[in-house]
């Protein structure tokens, strides 16, 4: 009996512990924000005549080598703000939010994020309704719009159910509509419907979305989940799958399964220039 009553004991000690560990974390979790909306107040539009720059990356996958010499890399250039278009962690775990928000608010700059879907998934690899619910805890909503100098910047989920729902499409109509073409779009998917990007997977609603970056004239989409650097031109607007923030790339990818001549799987971010309407990018790698 007494041997029985001290694996009880024994039992119950470690289950108590784990369950202040277990509150502790989720305690920890619910304590973290870095709220879209809070970055968009920082934002600096003192001298909007001198033009400025952001910055742009995607799958940074908890890198602890490459991502956080990119954030060295873009507090040193200074751009009025920079975004990360998904896949952050790996399994949207307390502990992977706690690290990339620590790393990324190091920077010195406005920085906000859109959800992948590994912010979404599960240990075990599937996705769970749990996960925005996560996301939005410490981002708040996973749609989201702002304005910096006379730019209108459009934030959008299309991970949660592998597409844009019609009240996105008009969140995303009012976001663009009097912009002057001077706008950009962000969502961890790239439309699968543009050949060569079928791995983008968000499919529907896609149509819709580009037709409206037509009738709008919105220079720029950014997204990642393909692991290489690509860019494509349709209209007045510049689709760009930036997806090499430092996670694992997809080597398998060859210059005939991509579109820009400078396409390909390697560690890079975007960095866009802006004065006025005109605007240009280039490709930032690791070396540089």
């Amino acid at each position: 009996m007494k041997s029985l009553n001290k694996i009880l004991a024994v039992a119950l000690s470690f289950l108590t512990f784990a369950t202040a560990r277990a509150a502790a974390e989720t305690g920890a979790a619910d304590a973290l924000k870095h709220f879209n909306s809070d970055e968009a107040l920082k934002l600096d539009a003192s001298d909007c005549s001198a033009g400025f720059s952001f910055a742009v990356m995607a799958d940074t996958h908890q890198s602890e080598s490459v991502f956080p010499r990119f954030v060295r890399m873009v507090a040193d250039a200074k751009p009025a703000f920079a975004v990360t278009v998904g896949d952050f962690t790996n399994n949207g775990l307390a502990e992977e939010y706690s690290r990339y928000v620590e790393t990324i608010s190091g920077a010195g700059v406005p920085w906000f994020s859109v959800p992948g879907n590994h912010e979404y998934r599960t240990p075990a690899g599937r996705t769970s309704h749990d996960g925005k619910k996560r996301f939005e805890k410490i981002f708040g909503p996973a749609d989201f719009a702002f304005e910096h100098c006379g730019w209108r910047f459009a934030l959008l989920d299309v991970v949660a159910y592998d597409l844009l729902s019609p009240s996105q499409l008009k969140k995303l109509d009012r976001a663009l509509s009097g912009s002057g073409g001077r706008a950009a779009m962000f969502a961890h998917y790239p439309p699968a419907i543009i050949d060569k990007w079928a791995e983008g997977i968000w499919v529907s609603g896609a149509q819709d979305a580009m037709r409206l970056f037509k009738e709008r004239e919105t220079r720029y989409f950014f997204g990642g989940h393909i692991h290489v650097h690509d860019s494509y031109v349709a209209g007045p607007t510049t689709y760009i799958v930036t997806g090499g923030g430092g996670g694992g790339l997809d080597s398998d990818y060859s210059p005939q399964d991509l579109w820009s001549p400078s396409a390909g799987p390697f560690h890079h971010f975007i960095m866009v220039n802006v004065k006025d309407s005109e605007s240009s990018f280039r490709i930032v790698k690791l070396e540089e």
